[in-house]
């Protein structure tokens, strides 16, 4: 009789990338469906994902600390309604810790390339060590901002030769008492650096390419009242219940206005957007000069804003300067801006954002290679992006995206990665009840309800690729789309994400012969054989 040849066991059933938020979310929701046997890899050095990485001065949330948890860890005793770094990080080290999830990370460690080995059924991660883990399941939990973009394609910056940082990557060992310092860059990093910075600089110049939107910020402390009430049982839920009611209100105006008076309604709200804003410069901001280069001419919900309460009031100190007219090149010594006028600086800080995951360019050839040598880079830079439920790639077998194509749904990071693994754990759970060791999505599903983020999605479409022009907005890629938001309410995206077609997917398993080899199984047959074993 032929030896029978057992199949490569998988060193874990599920490898998470990524130890952030998402990672966290996953952790917890796998060991939901009973699955213990997983490892969390980051190639940083501790968990906690943004806020991990990012210690620049005033760091913190700008969304309301009630909205900013997650739902089956809700926190009551938060010090501020909008939370600083430290605290946020403990809170993420805290969920960890009481769900045992530090002793499955493994930090310090980088993916350079996914590779899937159909005939064993599984995933094969190669890290930069030369070293290979395996894995039955793989979930991309690297989050919505993927890399940051410290070397931006600016003249002369390897030239450079004084102290360089970005705010993901802040040394907090450099003084900048008495320094001279220049940021590139206008974004939500520099609104919360740009103040603390001018108090302790001799001089701060900020370079802005596009106007930005900087909304007040109605920051305080939580009271000892406040915290005992976010502590009755619904208390944190029912204010966060109501945040969300609003954004869903919102997002059903967008979905379902019709659309000849959505585009009307969109050049109203542009216009009393932008005199609103108006008013709101003149206000904060005495250099009537400024003015004009601060006020956006585009729609005014095109780019994300955000709280930054403090940004404005910091351009009347005379230590700080607005730089709208472009840069020509960075110096060894400082920035050169349009007009010929060189600004010597100490310490440049590159706060000139992120690689997104809406951008096709943040995935890159040969990184992730799925069934038949399909390569994940190469179908989203030559097509559009697309994942059914924001979470599975065709050709890509049992490798999840936790923030995919259309994953925003609207509220916190929180509860759309919670609604993203909800999906990916029925999914992981179905297979497993099948009987079956490689799931993946069909084809057909995927266009379908890629066809229907077009179709229901058209107003948003409209206004941010057509109304945003000259924006800048990572609301829409280098491909002209808006893969970002769900086009969907709040409810439906949480009750689609679990109830779905199951048949959707394509489950299969890796049957031994005797002769050892592999063979694929097709759903019907896996289901088939789930329904002996149980009757077994």
């Amino acid at each position: 009789m032929t030896q029978t040849n057992m199949p490569e066991t998988p060193q874990h059933e599920v490898v998470i990338i990524g130890a952030g938020i998402g990672g966290i979310c996953a952790g917890v929701k796998l060991q939901e469906i009973g699955i213990d046997d997983f490892l969390i890899i980051d190639r940083v050095g501790g968990l906690g994902g943004t806020w991990y990485t990012h210690s620049y001065p005033d760091a913190g949330c700008d969304i309301p600390t009630t909205t900013y948890q997650f739902s089956f860890a809700r926190k009551p005793d938060w010090d501020r309604f909008f939370a600083k770094r430290d605290q946020i990080l403990e809170y993420l080290q805290d969920v960890a810790a009481d769900y045992d999830l530090p002793r499955r990370m493994q930090f310090n460690t980088t993916i350079v390339r996914e590779e899937w080995d159909d005939d064993a059924g599984l995933w094969r991660l190669h890290l930069d060590t030369g070293e290979v883990i395996t894995a039955r399941f793989v979930i991309s939990a690297v989050g919505a901002y993927i890399n940051p973009k410290t070397k931006p394609n600016i003249p002369g910056l390897d030239s450079y030769t004084g102290v360089s940082m970005h705010p993901a990557t802040w040394d907090n060992d450099y003084d900048f008492t008495g320094k001279r310092v220049g940021i590139i860059g206008v974004g939500a990093s520099t609104m919360q650096i740009a103040p603390k910075l001018a108090e302790q600089v001799e001089r701060l110049d900020i370079y802005q390419r596009t106007p930005q939107v900087y909304l007040p910020k109605p920051d305080f402390v939580l009271t000892p009242w406040m915290q005992r009430f976010l502590a009755l049982p619904g208390g944190s839920a029912v204010v966060n219940g109501v945040a969300q009611a609003v954004i869903d209100s919102l997002l059903r105006v967008a979905i379902f206005t019709p659309a000849p008076l959505w585009k009307g309604g969109a050049r109203v709200v542009d216009f009393a957007g932008r005199h609103a804003y108006k008013g709101w410069v003149r206000h904060k901001v005495k250099d009537k000069e400024l003015h004009p280069h601060l006020r956006p001419d585009f729609g005014i919900v095109c780019i994300r804003g955000g709280a930054g309460g403090q940004y404005l009031p910091t351009l009347n100190r005379d230590n700080v300067e607005l730089v709208t007219n472009g840069i020509a090149e960075i110096t060894p010594t400082g920035i050169r801006s349009v007009d010929g006028v060189e600004r010597e600086i100490d310490a440049l800080v590159l706060a000139t954002g992120y690689e997104v995951f809406s951008d096709p360019e943040s995935y890159k050839t040969g990184t992730v290679i799925g069934r038949n040598g399909f390569d994940l880079g190469e179908f989203y830079n030559t097509e559009e992006l697309k994942a059914y439920y924001s979470t599975a790639v065709a050709g890509i077998p049992n490798r999840f995206i936790m923030v995919g194509p259309y994953s925003w749904t609207g509220t916190a990071f929180h509860y759309f990665v919670e609604n993203a693994m909800r999906h990916i754990a029925t999914v992981i759970d179905e297979t497993r009840r099948r009987g079956a060791t490689v799931v993946e999505v069909r084809p057909e599903a995927q266009e379908r309800f890629h066809q229907e983020m077009i179709q229901s999605g058209r107003n948003l479409s409209y206004y941010l690729e057509t109304r945003c022009e000259g924006s800048n907005t990572y609301f829409v890629n280098s491909q002209g789309k808006s893969p970002y938001i769900r086009p969907w309410s709040l409810l439906k995206t949480y009750r689609r994400a679990t109830r779905f077609d199951r048949d959707d997917y394509e489950y299969r398993q890796l049957p031994v012969t005797n002769s050892g080899q592999s063979v694929g199984v097709s759903s019907s047959t896996s289901r088939a054989l789930a329904q002996s074993d149980s009757a077994t």
